[in-house]
């Protein structure tokens, strides 16, 4: 290999990453669904013409780190054999990783006759055509009600649509028009950054393009050891209990994982884990190993850009045909709770060993999705709102409220957005700080949002988990944070408050009210410890009353002439007799 330009190389990965954020604004500007264009359920990924992630953007983590795998996968079945203007699809969960409705759309990239890189996007679609509009169906039992299933055919080939595939898209999903223009936009996306990479190519040389990326992918693997290297050997272990997999009650849904640190390298072993469930809930494999990649980075190297040498340091044991190594055919459409767990069981495990880097516990993904197939009561539609709620306190703050956990750092969809593409009217939208853990540092709090429907023919499903054994754990004497729930207001008969997630109850009437609750986040440090500033501060921001103060924190808040102010004697000695 020629010596390697540093500053060039710099140059280099720079633009690749700024080539993914132009693919991702191109996505956001072109979606047809508010779920890509404004909640970003989606991934932009640059590839290495052998599938090594050279550059990815901000989005949903676990699509961009297991698509180099479902790439490796299309090189395999057509055997290198691609050209100039192809366009492929796959979501086979076995091989993108997470569900059937994550689409991944990636085509090769090509400069001078020669294969140079992959540009790819995975984007959540509004239908898949499976059993539940929308998917995240609660109960399947197998692959085949969950949805069309693609394996890297070429919905486009030399240029030229594959009209066959499209028409089949066309009469198999519920929106098509929805559909249909979100595989244009990740198309789009895709060309843009195929436009970019061309043009470095043209400026640099191909072959000075590979030897860059080849260094910055060595550079961060050696970085990954070194940090590894610096942590204390040793092994740390943990598990958590799912509710059910929404076929069967009363299984045991069990992950576990140990981490286990040897000078440079990280060995993540989930022995023990439960075999393959029944229902929905099983994670394939290469989102599992993704997720733990993704978390162990976050708590190491949180600001590098990604790539594929933050993962050749790290060693995976999953054992077959279990919950976290399914095969094909089972279900996988409710993957995320499992996402969630893993995430926070890795911070579990590194807490003892980098506490000032990982927060407790955060809520399990919470939300509620609405559809009307029938067009007798009017116009179908998917609308899913996959809501935020709060995640875990760290060891010098509050934890922070109205952010998703576990799969990156995604917007909520404005409330002008789902009053104007769908037949509601969101009536409340505040914070639901009962559900945040108690602690010297609180968690995140939830929020609580009311749905008013206005049509007929209206069902709903549920989104929720880990009621039992939860996410949200609190941590150093921290109180957990409590989930979430939804609760159904007809017009006429009995609210209906479920605590467990269902799919497709209904259908509703004009008039019902939704009310959906999400989960808090654990705390951190005994409440006895917290400044009684904060707790002042929460009660003047209404988050706490002056009781939820005394009884909670043990400090002691008083309105004078219109205004709380806090009494120290009064807190001090309440405090020294609790």
């Amino acid at each position: 290999m020629r010596k390697v330009d540093v500053v060039l190389t710099e140059i280099i990965r720079n633009r690749l990453v700024a080539a993914t954020e132009e693919m991702a604004k191109t996505m956001i500007r072109t979606a047809f669904n508010p779920l890509l264009y404004e909640v970003q359920d989606f991934s932009v990924t640059i590839m290495s013409a052998t599938g090594d992630m050279w550059a990815e953007t901000p989005g949903v983590i676990v699509f961009s780190q297991a698509f180099p795998e479902a790439v490796r996968a299309g090189i395999a079945r057509w055997k290198g054999n691609f050209a100039e203007g192809d366009v492929l699809i796959v979501n086979d969960p076995f091989e993108t990783g997470t569900h059937i409705s994550d689409t991944n759309v990636y085509m090769p990239v090509f400069f001078e006759g020669e294969l140079v890189a992959f540009c790819g996007t995975a984007a959540h679609w509004a239908d898949v055509g499976g059993k539940n509009p929308g998917g995240w169906c609660p109960d399947t039992t197998d692959t085949f009600q969950e949805g069309l299933c693609f394996r890297h055919q070429k919905i486009v080939e030399r240029g030229v649509k594959n009209q066959g595939l499209w028409d089949l898209i066309d009469c198999n999903v519920r929106v098509p028009e929805i559909v249909k223009g979100d595989l244009e936009a990740q198309i789009a996306s895709c060309r843009q950054g195929c436009e970019r990479i061309q043009s470095l190519c043209a400026k640099y040389g191909t072959e000075t393009i590979r030897e860059a990326m080849d260094y910055v992918i060595d550079q961060t693997d050696r970085s990954m050891r070194a940090t590894i290297a610096a942590l204390p050997d040793g092994e740390y272990g943990t598990s958590i209990r799912l509710d059910s997999d929404g076929v069967q009650e009363d299984g045991e849904f069990l992950v576990c994982l140990k981490v286990t640190i040897q000078g440079d390298r990280v060995h993540l072993s989930l022995n023990g884990s439960s075999p393959t469930a029944r229902g929905p809930i099983n994670l394939p494999a290469p989102c599992t190993k993704g997720i733990l990649a993704s978390s162990l980075k976050g708590i190491l190297l949180p600001f590098d850009p990604c790539n594929a040498g933050h993962t050749k340091c790290l060693d995976f044991e999953l054992p077959p045909e279990s919950i976290v190594n399914p095969v094909w055919p089972a279900p996988t459409d409710s993957y995320g709770y499992v996402i969630e767990c893993l995430m926070d069981m890795m911070f579990r495990c590194f807490l003892n060993i980098v506490p000032d880097k990982c927060p407790a516990g955060g809520y399990q993904l919470t939300g509620a999705f609405f559809s009307r197939s029938q067009s007798r009561h009017g116009k179908p539609f998917v609308m899913m709102d996959p809501m935020h709620g709060g995640n875990g306190a760290l060891i010098d703050r509050d934890g922070a409220t109205n952010q998703l956990t576990g799969n990156g750092d995604l917007p909520n969809t404005p409330i002008e957005i789902t009053e104007t593409r769908h037949p509601f009217r969101v009536e409340l939208f505040e914070f639901a700080p009962e559900v945040a853990g108690v602690g010297k540092f609180r968690g995140g709090m939830g929020v609580r949002k009311d749905y008013r429907c206005l049509t007929d023919g209206v069902y709903a499903s549920f989104v929720i988990e880990n009621t039992a054994d939860t996410t949200a754990a609190g941590f150093k004497d921290g109180t957990d944070g409590d989930h979430g729930s939804l609760t159904v207001m007809p017009v006429e008969g009995e609210r209906i408050v479920y605590n467990k997630r269902v799919g497709s109850i209904g259908p509703f009437g004009e008039g019902t009210l939704f009310r959906v609750i999400t989960g808090g986040g654990g705390a951190w440090g005994k409440a006895s410890e917290r400044d009684p500033e904060l707790v002042l501060r929460d009660v003047r921001n209404e988050f706490l009353t002056a009781e939820d103060a005394r009884t909670r924190y043990g400090v002691v808040v008083e309105e004078r002439g219109g205004a709380w102010s806090l009494d120290l004697q009064k807190t001090q000695e309440l405090r020294a007799t609790s």
